[in-house]
């Protein structure tokens, strides 16, 4: 067998490695670059083959680029699609947000005094009404303060009865002395006693009625006392009766927060009673939604009971506040519940009405696409898709308003719209299917490719069986 001379210069060097120096060495080098090059051009070779499968693919097919979230047609197969016209009518538009059922008011139970709870008269769900005892708590050290002020009260109603006794005495005795002075004044003017004597029976009936002026005083310093004495009793007994916890308003228990025997302090909640007979519907409302939403405006109410009818209220309430997270603002509706409906705590769908206009063209609302706050429809015109920006006006789910962008007379395409190009042929899939004649340049796809057509004649089986004479 002839050998190639870079074969017969690899045998040399692999049989006298000593050929590496001076040209041997030179020639080795140039055999391992001539190898390198030809792995460049073998990879340059299959490049090009890659770009121009690509070229033909997305340019000479006359299509897009694929893409696996779209359909697959080729050549003139048409997309099917709903096609409907655009009407002309009243609509009303609405917005949908989620809200929650709250009760009308709902209050936290505490005790004002400290104490061991021993009785608990109520669970959640239990109807209370005002003055309704709930819970009491252990009286004992109350009950002894409470005695305790009585005792105080009844030493100040005896110092007071005894500071009475004393002021009557000495109210005698100071009117005995000045009767006694008068006398002795009368007599020293007829000189029959002395100097002397007129002057001690005045002094002495000078210091009498002084007695009197104290007993007076100490009669109002035990009035004092008796008064201060009843303040503590009441007080006394208006704190032990604190150990009596009653409710305020009506409504029904909602929740047990602590269990009896507990020991609980002032502004410790033990329990939350609701009104619920009358509820409050809430929802958070973005800021762009706000200024079409007023009081009065309807709302469609709709829990997760499919049993349950849709409510229609209206608005009672939209806060003045926009809350600086989310960016919204509470909108609220007063609902009665006297049929217990509605329950505290659930979820209920809110729809909104943000208004109505009479003769709009309105589309359905699956045929709008928004892109980057632009809005566009698709159209079917002479059996193509075009895409066409429009401006919108009020929605629902149902429809949405175009107020620029069409006359009437186009029809949208409603449903189907994925992977439509502008040009693309459509057919209306709610009617019967226009067949569709294979264009002259399909059966030039490129066999064994996803989504492309395969030749439809048969390969030549040779003669004598499918194997051939074999």
């Amino acid at each position: 067998m002839k050998l190639t001379n870079a074969e017969d210069s690899a045998r040399r060097l692999e049989a006298d490695p000593g050929q590496l120096s001076g040209n041997g060495w030179r020639r080795r080098l140039g055999l391992r670059r001539g190898k390198s090059w030809i792995l460049t051009l073998l990879m340059l070779a299959i490049l090009v083959a890659a770009g121009a499968w690509a070229f033909y693919a997305n340019v000479k097919s006359g299509g897009p680029a694929m893409d696996m979230s779209m359909r697959v047609t080729s050549g003139n197969t048409a997309f099917p699609v709903l096609i409907v016209p655009v009407e002309r009518g009243t609509i009303t538009g609405t917005v949908t947000y989620t809200g929650s059922v709250l009760p009308f008011n709902e209050e936290d139970i505490y005790p004002r005094v400290t104490g061991r709870i021993v009785e608990m008269l109520v669970y959640p769900g239990d109807a209370v009404r005002p003055g309704q005892v709930l819970a009491r708590l252990d009286s004992v050290e109350l009950s002894s303060k409470v005695r305790e002020a009585e005792a105080g009260l009844a030493a100040a109603r005896a110092n007071r009865v005894q500071t009475e006794k004393e002021l009557a005495a000495m109210v005698a005795e100071a009117g005995y002395a000045r009767a006694v002075a008068d006398r002795t004044a009368r007599l020293f003017t007829t000189g029959a006693v002395s100097r002397q004597d007129f002057e001690n029976d005045s002094a002495a009936a000078v210091a009498a009625e002084a007695k009197v002026d104290a007993a007076r005083a100490r009669i109002e310093a035990a009035t004092s006392m008796l008064a201060q004495s009843e303040a503590v009793l009441r007080t006394a007994t208006t704190v032990r009766d604190y150990v009596t916890i009653v409710a305020s308003s009506p409504g029904y228990v909602v929740k047990r927060l602590v269990a009896p025997g507990v020991l609980v302090q002032p502004g410790m909640a033990i329990l939350k009673v609701a009104q619920i007979d009358r509820v409050r519907l809430q929802a958070n409302v973005g800021e762009k939604d706000l200024a079409s939403i007023r009081v009065g405006s309807p709302v469609q109410v709709t829990t997760t009971s499919a049993a349950q009818l849709p409510l229609t209220v209206k608005v009672t309430a939209v806060f003045p506040f926009v809350d600086q997270g989310p960016r919204t603002a509470v909108v609220e509706a007063l609902v009665d519940n006297t049929a217990r409906r509605l329950l505290s705590g659930q979820y209920v769908t809110m729809r909104f009405v943000t208004g109505e206009r009479a003769d709009a063209l309105t589309v359905p609302a699956p045929a709008v696409v928004r892109m980057g706050g632009k809005a566009t429809v698709w159209l079917a015109k002479e059996g193509r898709a075009e895409s066409r920006p429009v401006t919108t006006g009020l929605e629902n789910p149902d429809r949405v308003e175009i107020r620029e962008g069409l006359t009437g007379d186009e029809r949208v395409i409603a449903s189907g719209r994925e992977g439509l190009y502008t040009g693309a042929r459509v057919t209306d899939g709610s009617g019967p299917a226009p067949a569709s004649s294979p264009a002259p340049d399909e059966q030039k796809d490129m066999p064994g490719m996803p989504g492309m057509k395969q030749p439809t004649e048969k390969p030549s089986t040779p003669k004598g069986g499918p194997h051939g004479g074999h």
